[in-house]
């Protein structure tokens, strides 16, 4: 079994990892980047951060990453002086975005990680806005606007959008579709669900570019909470009133799928909290914390036939990519399901997961576990330790 590692993002954004050739959680170098939600398969992750963008975390290539950082000074003009850096109170920030509304100072910029480094000085663009100037300002307005932009490269971790665009408020991503194909080396699709019920589609992710080319919409009978997308063809969704809605169609032509259809809560009186499905299976959480296993759940009837209810409270579980099942239990300790087998696919029992902190030799308290989603093998496993979410890339053996 190869080296892999578990990583985990507390509630301060900060990362951490372990490996499972260790026992001891280690906090990463990733110092600046903050982090609240992860996803990952097939060595590479995804997070949604603090910022509200997304984020990608890959392993590192020959080719060097370059991200344009760019800020905006802001004059005012006088009959007298010309421009000035002089400004009234009421005028915009000195240096800002290009709305104006946010400042950004030189100084405000900087690396999010030992592993970027600046490509160079700052420079003066003299093609703000698309239109060449002879000084090398903009003179629209009552200000100029030189865009200073430098470059970041050679690192793991990129935004998936360009700075001028307003990010998406993202409230969930999942990644799976890698085992659509036995292409070698398919890159996983990309899911998200926006604060405001919408659901995204992460176009254009191949090997020239990892992180997609933009956001597509997809259209929702209702407002969505929350989705899982299995390695394969499955995809369930969280809906606001309790229900769930299961898209129909998905397929290397059609990667988006083709249609809704809407599933009803396990129980009709209490609302649907959380949804996790694999590569055949399909689990849930109600509100009451009660789970439930969906069975005759397949490519041919992604739906399934009923419901089965399984013994054990929990707040939140994941599906690997091997359809083994984790959860965080009402007592916020981690749990793996044991007895997962193709002829047994919903297991026979839950067993407790620990791990040490740093280099002390003191478990982890199971009450510090809070929230866990992940994929197990060519994926990953995200949890939330001390409000902490892990993610494992690679498999795992349980002993």
């Amino acid at each position: 079994m190869s080296v892999t590692l578990l990583w985990a993002v507390d509630v301060y954004g900060r990362v951490y990892s372990v490996s499972t050739a260790g026992q001891h959680w280690v906090r990463t170098e990733d110092a600046l980047l903050e982090l609240k939600r992860v996803t990952a398969g097939k060595g590479r992750c995804w997070g949604i951060g603090c910022d509200h963008h997304v984020y990608l975390n890959m392993i590192p290539h020959e080719m060097p990453i370059r991200y344009k950082e760019e800020t905006y000074e802001n004059q005012r003009w006088n009959p007298v002086d010309g421009f000035t850096d002089t400004l009234l109170p009421t005028d915009r920030w000195p240096w800002s975005d290009v709305t104006g509304m946010n400042p950004q100072p030189l100084h405000s910029f900087q690396l999010p990680s030992r592993s970027w480094e600046w490509e160079g000085d700052w420079y003066v663009d003299h093609n703000c806005g698309g239109e060449p100037s002879q000084t090398g300002v903009r003179t629209h307005k009552v200000g100029n606007i030189p865009v200073l932009q430098p470059f970041r490269k050679c690192c793991p971790q990129i935004p998936l959008d360009h700075p001028r665009k307003p990010p998406l408020p993202l409230c969930d991503i999942s990644c799976g579709g890698w085992e659509m194909s036995d292409e070698s080396g398919r890159y996983p699709y990309l899911w998200a669900v926006s604060q405001q019920g919408q659901v995204w589609f992460r176009e254009g992710i191949h090997p020239r570019i990892p992180e997609g080319t933009r956001w597509d919409e997809v259209e929702v009978p209702k407002e969505v909470v929350q989705l899982s997308l299995g390695p394969r063809d499955l995809l369930w969704a969280v809906l606001w009133d309790g229900n769930l809605l299961v898209r129909t169609g998905l397929s290397l032509d059609s990667p988006t799928g083709t249609s809704w259809l809407e599933v009803e809560s396990p129980e009709k009186e209490m609302e649907t909290l959380h949804v996790s499905v694999g590569v055949s299976v399909v689990w849930v959480i109600t509100k009451d914390y009660k789970v439930w296993f969906r069975r005759g759940v397949n490519s041919h009837n992604p739906c399934g036939s009923g419901w089965i209810s399984i013994v054990g409270e929990m707040m939140m579980l994941d599906v690997g990519l091997n359809d083994q099942v984790w959860a965080v239990g009402e007592d916020r300790g981690l749990y793996f399901r044991i007895g997962v087998t193709p002829s047994e696919p919903s297991g026979n029992g839950w067993i407790p997961v620990s791990a040490e902190w740093g280099n002390s030799k003191e478990n982890v308290p199971p009450r510090s576990v809070c929230i866990f989603n992940g994929d197990i093998e060519h994926g990953t496993i995200s949890i939330i330790l001390m409000n902490i979410k892990f993610q494992v890339d690679g498999e795992m053996d349980m002993k």
